[in-house]
């Protein structure tokens, strides 16, 4: 906010600046009055955080803060008010201007209010994982009050030696050095020495009555250095304001005043606020007018100017104007378009939900919105998706390009839904298209004067839309890491890793990128060590990693590396129907994280490690001598991990993408293109995002659609449930694949056309009717031939011990399932009446953290026990060097049939595992305690899976029987 009571009381009785018309594009916001514009820049995006007037408000009544983002400089979204009074237990009041800066991962959001502790304006801050928030109060507390008034505006810096600085103030300007943590101040509070030198005019306590000074330093502060030379931008000259600046060799001064940046001249508002940043190879000064219809100085919107500095690094005079700034990039209609990203509207204001976020609404006849720079490409689109509600009538939405009046696209008619947050997802075949470069009209239209409908988002389609789904993130909430994933006509095919489970590599297909069906793997076993059999050691977390998946030539083929031992073989496996038997085709040295790839002439390469490539014979028998190449050196920003190669071809350029870990920051996607397949290639990060309230988003590729649409597949690392799969739009911007929605991030959900039903669920109940354990179920480490069984008691699942071991992580033929978040449940009945003195059997939550229900006989007798147990491995060999073992409750069994069941929570900051039995499969008693399950990379490396299993320690010869392993997700 700028200035203070008594300044604005005298501005009410003086000053009554009417509106002007909109005209073109300033304000940039037009569903509600912003005030005080912050600047960021951000992976890629540019935000800016507001103040928020309140509509028909006589003073500077204000409530919340927002936040607005754009990659393109014309159309910005509304990410709504993550931050509000509310947030602050200590504030009342008067919600005035603030600054946002990111430090090592998190955002710290600077904020003014009225503080209730004091009586007077204090300094708080608020901090988030996420530049959209949720913010929250970081500290609990103001981080400075004194009673004082003056406590307003702050700003907010990051020297290039690291050290943070904070001002701010009114009439005079506070300054404080901030600590690492960005919470706390380094030292005390200080006040800038104001001489007529440095701000046109002293400190206002000794200021001499009467006398005309050049300028003065009013309120909203803002720090920023240019060519070494520190600039402090401040409102100037009392009321009403312009932005004036002065420079300085430190921030503490000495201060020179170095003249005007923004004139005084008709914005409308009688006090201005700026902020400045460099934005794509462009310079944008914001500030703040009252040009909104019914606007004013206490109605203000923000605006911007894009402004080259002088060659000294100096402003120029800068000169608000109705026509804003040029667009820098292009906006994607082909992936999800939230509704509440406009470059302008008319009538409509938003709304944000629990359920949807941000959306638009008070949608009448008449109003529109319109998108600036729409890239429609060269095929131009077909279909138009959108998701509304309704609660009365319903209306109209007419797509219109270049003007209001201008080329009718088509129109989508919106019903009556049952209610204004009851949503539909509805398409329709376009009329007309359009191919190129631009504007885009979406016009409403219905009866007059009530409101219409309500409006979340959009998307364009290149082909018909017959058929269409929404996939929530995480599209599948599993253990399925390291996806490669390809598309053959309609249907898509996705590998992922199992490592130590067998049969390994699983294959599965989907025919809309929501439904997975598992419908082969490419081995049954490993044989390599004696590991794989649970002999002189184990494979947990080794094992089948990262398969590159391809079609070529009528066949498919999948290329892996066991990461067993070093320097172990590269495996390249083929099928003619990925559905049916794969076979080994060759092996070859190792090749760590390959992606294996086909060019348009047929000759196929292996890229791996760190931008390393060689080509392969034609019959992938061998590595053409000399062609081994590095593809380009890490640059200074890639200091970890830079692994996990996926190839992909599109309009004639390869693109390489790649994990990437750099220190002290979060994972992401990087890429690296290049117009020839041995370089040079240039990097861009694509795609560095949370979702969920988890980081650790990275590593996957891209697809695309019949219809010409590109998706992107990238795991998350999501706590006990392993490393879940996401899906996001693929924005083919300034060719490069971004990733993610408008703004950068992991969308909740995606909108898919295609699709022929659902397929069979991930993971299933089971009859064990069967012959063969089904796809759906893997096994704990190569399987012992004769130790199971599901036909000597036909219906049930047979589990024998074949060997004496001290423990379940060296029990062989345990049977695995994946669980499922966000809650999943499995039942099972147990017979245990053939197990012999010693022996164990029953249903875990498995993993190095495990949360196991025992049936063991003991002294003749059995028992139930529920128990966490945690698994010790040696580094090398990963032998199972100890199990800890805490048994939680112990209960006596009168007889040998039981029933088991497991509850997942895998929600987030849950991830708890409750155990109960039943005695007749009905009235279920909980047992022990709930146990937290963990997703540990150290040991095995794998998401929590449910297990069944049955081993000895003391004589081999008994058995188990499982039967009606039920399982449900929700």
């Amino acid at each position: 906010m700028s200035g203070n009571m008594s300044i604005k009381t005298y501005i009410v009785t003086l000053l009554a600046i009417p509106a002007i018309a909109v005209k073109a594009q300033n304000p940039f916001v037009q569903t509600w009055y912003t005030s005080d514009p912050a600047p960021m820049v951000h992976d890629g995006t540019l935000y800016v955080y507001t103040g928020h007037d309140e509509d028909g408000a006589d003073f500077f009544w204000m409530q919340e803060w927002r936040v607005y983002s754009t990659r393109d400089m014309v159309n910005w979204r509304d990410h709504g008010s993550p931050l509000a009074l509310e947030s602050f237990s200590w504030a009342d009041d008067r919600a005035w201007a603030s600054q946002t800066i990111e430090r090592d991962g998190r955002f710290y959001w600077y904020i003014c209010a009225h503080s209730k502790i004091s009586g007077g304006m204090a300094i708080g801050v608020a901090v988030s994982d996420s530049p959209t928030g949720p913010f929250r109060d970081a500290i609990g507390k103001p981080l400075y009050e004194d009673g004082s008034w003056d406590h307003i505006d702050p700003t907010v810096f990051i020297d290039d030696d690291q050290q943070a600085w904070l001002m701010w103030g009114n009439p005079r300007v506070y300054y404080c050095k901030l600590n690492r943590d960005m919470t706390s101040i380094d030292g005390t509070v200080q006040r800038l020495l104001m001489t007529e030198k440095g701000f046109g005019a002293p400190d206002p306590d000794v200021r001499q009555e009467g006398k005309r000074y050049r300028d003065c330093y009013t309120e909203g502060p803002w720090l920023t250095k240019r060519n070494g030379k520190y600039q402090l931008l401040y409102a100037a000259g009392g009321v009403p304001e312009h932005i004036a600046y002065s420079t300085a060799p430190s921030p503490v001064g000495p201060w020179t005043y170095a003249g005007e940046i923004m004139s005084l001249t008709d914005t409308g508002s009688f006090t201005n606020h700026c902020g400045v940043t460099d934005y794509k190879g462009h310079s944008y000064f914001f500030y703040h007018t009252g040009h909104l219809p019914g606007g004013g100085g206490f109605g203000r919107s923000v605006a911007v100017e894009e402004f080259r500095y002088n060659a000294d690094g100096s402003f120029p005079i800068i000169h608000p104007t109705a026509q804003g700034v040029q667009p820098v990039g292009t906006l994607t209609p082909y992936a999800r378009v939230e509704a509440e990203t406009m470059a302008f509207s008319h009538g409509v204001k938003t709304e944000q939900g629990d359920a949807t976020g941000v959306y638009v609404t008070d949608i009448h006849h008449g109003d529109y919105i319109k998108l600036q720079a729409v890239d429609f490409g060269q095929k131009g689109p077909r279909t138009f998706t959108a998701c509304v509600a309704s609660g009365l009538r319903g209306g109209a939405i007419e797509l219109h390009t270049d003007s209001l009046g201008g080329p009718l696209l088509g129109r989508l008619s919106v019903p009556a839904t049952g209610g204004w947050l009851q949503w539909q997802t509805l398409n329709t075949e376009l009329s007309a298209t359009a191919t190129g470069v631009h504007d885009l009209y979406l016009v409403f239209s219905g009866r007059k004067g009530p409101k219409l409908f309500n409006f979340d988002w959009w998307q364009l389609h290149t082909g018909l839309a017959a058929h269409t789904e929404t996939v929530t993130n995480p599209m599948l909430w599993a253990d399925v890491p390291d996806p490669d994933v390809i598309r053959v006509g309609d249907a898509y095919y996705m590998v992922s890793t199992t490592m130590h489970l067998m049969p390994g590599a699983p294959i599965m297909r989907s025919y809309d990128l929501k439904n997975w069906q598992t419908v082969s793997y490419l081995f049954d076993r490993l044989t390599d060590s004696p590991r794989y059999d649970m002999q002189q050691g184990t494979a947990y977390g080794r094992g089948q990693w990262a398969t590159s998946l391809k079609y070529h030539n009528g066949r498919f083929y999948a290329l892996f590396a066991p990461n067993d031992q070093p320097g172990g073989d590269t495996y390249i496996y083929t099928a003619e129907k990925a559905e049916g038997k794969w076979t080994l085709l060759f092996r070859m040295r190792h090749f760590h994280d390959a992606s294996l790839f086909f060019d348009d002439d047929g000759s196929p390469y292996v890229i791996y490690g760190t931008g390393q490539l060689v080509r392969l014979t034609p019959d992938l028998h061998d590595v053409v001598a000399g062609s081994e190449r590095q593809l380009f050196e890490r640059d200074s920003t890639e200091t970890a991990l830079l692994e996990g190669s996926r190839m992909v071809k599109y309009q004639g350029r390869y693109y390489l993408l790649m994990i990437s870990w750099p220190a002290g920051q979060p994972r992401r996607q990087v890429c690296y293109r290049a117009d020839r397949i041995e370089g040079p290639y240039e990097k861009h990060v694509i795609l560095q995002s949370e979702f969920g309230g988890f980081s650790y988003v990275g590593q996957g590729t891209i697809v695309d659609t019949p219809a010409g649409d590109w998706y992107g597949i990238i795991f998350q690392d999501r706590g006990g449930v392993g490393r879940v799969p996401l899906l996001m739009p693929c924005r083919w911007t300034d060719g490069w694949p971004m990733l993610g929605d408008a703004d950068g991030h992991v969308p909740d959900s995606v909108m898919v056309s295609g699709g022929k039903g659902a397929p069979t669920p991930l993971v299933v109940s089971d009859s064990f009717d069967t012959t063969e354990p089904g796809l759906h179920w893997q096994w704990n480490h190569n399987p012992v031939s004769g130790a199971w069984s599901l036909t000597e008691r036909p219906g049930y699942l047979r589990l024998k011990t074949s060997r004496v071991v001290s423990n379940l992580y060296l029990a062989p033929n345990t049977l695995t399932q994946r669980m499922e978040g966000p809650l999943c449940s499995a039942t099972v009945q147990l017979d245990a009446s053939q197990l012999k003195e010693g022996d164990c059997a029953g249903l875990a939550a498995f993993n190095s953290h495990s949360g196991v229900l025992t049936v063991e006989r003991r002294n003749g007798k059995l028992w139930l026990s529920q128990s966490a147990q945690e698994v010790k491995l040696s580094e090398r060999e990963k032998a199972v060097e100890q199990v800890l073992v805490d048994e939680h409750q112990r209960i006596r069994l009168r007889r040998p049939t039981v029933w088991l069941r497991i509850d997942a929570d895998f929600r987030p900051a849950t991830d708890m595992a409750t155990s109960y039995y039943s005695l007749d499969g009905h009235q279920w008693t909980p047992v022990g305690r709930p146990f937290h399950m963990q997703f540990d990379w150290r040991r095995l490396f794998m998401g929590t899976k449910y297990a069944l299993f049955c081993y000895a320690t003391q004589s081999t010869g008994g058995y188990a029987d499982f039967d009606d392993f039920n399982y449900q997700k929700q």
